[in-house]
């Protein structure tokens, strides 16, 4: 039985950027997770959705390694999908769907004004871990093959923050000096011991793109040094981050990040949170979607 599938452009601004998500169309087919996990390696992205009308959690993300955590990029581009499906709830201007993770309960927000692109938005509320202990700059900088000056800027400094998976953050000067990183694996096996995370997020104020006020790149010891993966699933982390800040003030703050390099795909975010203090933080992540193509998969 063939499978329809869509691809789709996530936090593009236009067509042939951002991160390609396939999602593929379970309707009717009941479809084993090697199965799933043999699709994804197919498509040779990062993760490919699947959607089963008809199921209490009808929304699943794989890639070659099997089930993942849904992240900012697959939960918007689940919810166009779920919204051409017909499985979003109509909420007038927008539809509503709802994901539902290690016991939280995740909706987007649908903007229904188009039907080969459109502006999603999702909100979660975090409960971050936080650990401030993180290894002295110079070891950070000599793992990093940048020099030490670059690293930490104003109120910024390196952190350990987890919401879904712990990441070392660490604040960088320039967004040039974010896309000259690279891992030093000698060096950074020598950090690993005192770092319980194998995931760095580099961010920099800035932009490459000259539509955001920040640009961030994902590290970690498994990804070629040239490679710019998406940045969605470090969403929270960067967001509780940010609130945790001593000089962010309590109310709402809104903010934009970039991800890629000139050469390559380029991503823009948005996103939105509320601080209050002893209260937890609310956020919101969005960005647009493009609806790249569409088409069947002969085998399933």
């Amino acid at each position: 039985m063939a499978l329809d599938y869509a691809l789709l452009d996530v936090f593009a601004d236009a067509p042939f950027q951002g991160t390609q998500i396939p999602v593929v169309k379970l309707e009717g087919v009941d479809t084993s997770d090697a199965s799933k996990m043999a699709i994804a390696s197919e498509f040779q992205q990062t993760e490919t959705v699947f959607i089963e009308p008809g199921k209490d959690m009808p929304v699943s993300v794989f890639n070659g390694k099997g089930q993942q955590l849904f992240g900012a990029h697959t939960i918007l581009a689940a919810s166009f999908v779920a919204h051409e499906m017909g499985l979003a709830k109509d909420e007038g201007a927008f539809a509503s769907f709802l994901f539902r993770q290690n016991q939280q309960l995740i909706e987007s927000f649908i903007d229904t004004g188009n039907s080969t692109s459109g502006s999603i938005q999702f909100a979660r509320v975090l409960t971050p871990t936080i650990d401030r202990y993180t290894p002295e700059i110079p070891r950070l900088a000599a793992a990093l093959n940048i020099d030490e000056k670059h690293i930490s800027f104003s109120k910024y400094k390196p952190m350990v923050v987890s919401v879904d998976t712990p990441t070392l953050i660490i604040p960088v000067t320039k967004p040039e000096h974010v896309l000259a990183a690279s891992l030093n694996a000698e060096r950074w096996a020598d950090l690993f011991g005192g770092v319980y995370t194998s995931e760095l997020f580099l961010f920099a104020p800035g932009t490459i793109t000259g539509s955001s006020e920040f640009h961030g790149r994902l590290l970690n010891p498994n990804l070629p040094r040239d490679v710019f993966p998406p940045i969605g699933n470090v969403m929270p982390e960067f967001i509780a981050y940010l609130a945790e800040q001593q000089d962010t003030a309590a109310g709402t703050h809104t903010l934009s990040i970039d991800r890629g390099s000139p050469d390559t795909r380029k991503s823009i975010l948005h996103a939105e949170f509320d601080k209050k203090p002893g209260k937890e933080v609310k956020c919101r992540i969005g960005g647009n979607v493009i609806k790249m193509g569409v088409g069947e998969l002969l085998y399933s």
